[in-house]
């Protein structure tokens, strides 16, 4: 009899503490980390250097695309792409370019909504800074897209994340890396 009651006794004990019952929430996989640490990315071949968060993860390179990073369903694309023809250096050529930039954007992807467009001096370069949003993969994203202009290339930087989590990754990410960003000869 005192052994079943001992049994009878741990197996409400077990029961009582839930036994594997309680349910383990699922990763998130949808909203981007917040930064931790920081690390310098450098792309000498392309001319390309910034500071970056750690724990996100590096995007290889492709063709014009000379690198990045990415966390979850925010990414941050650098391309580089040689020019032949000389690089607008005023601001009468740049605001030339803006109205150029803006109507390429505008032909090449209709679901882009243009909310500014400012000329910009970033990493030691003149360029036009483009925000907006637009649906990638049928879903839709905030943009951040520099459009730079130094060492016979344009170099874009193109920072997106969902509409929910732009804010957030823009102040954190996305606008820091800028502010670090150099961009020289390769």
């Amino acid at each position: 009899m005192r052994r079943l009651v001992g049994i009878l006794t741990a197996a409400a004990a077990l029961a009582g503490a839930g036994c594997g019952n309680t349910r383990t929430q699922p990763p998130d996989i949808e909203h981007p980390d917040p930064p931790l640490r920081s690390q310098v990315v450098d792309y000498g071949d392309a001319g390309v250097a910034f500071t970056a968060p750690a724990n996100w993860q590096s995007l290889p390179a492709d063709g014009p695309l000379v690198g990045g990073i990415r966390n979850k369903t925010a990414t941050v694309a650098v391309w580089r792409y040689p020019r032949t023809e000389p690089l607008p250096a005023t601001k009468r050529a740049l605001e030339e370019v803006r109205g150029l930039l803006e109507a390429r954007i505008e032909l090449r992807n209709p679901t882009f909504q243009i909310r500014t467009s400012r000329l910009r001096r970033r990493g030691g370069a003149t360029g036009i800074e483009v925000v907006g949003s637009q649906t990638i993969a049928g879903l839709p994203y905030d943009v951040r897209s520099s459009h730079l202009f130094k060492a016979g290339a344009e170099v874009v930087v193109d920072a997106y994340a969902p509409p929910g989590d732009f804010k957030r990754v823009d102040r954190t990410v996305f606008k820091p890396l800028l502010k670090s960003l150099k961009v020289t000869s390769p």
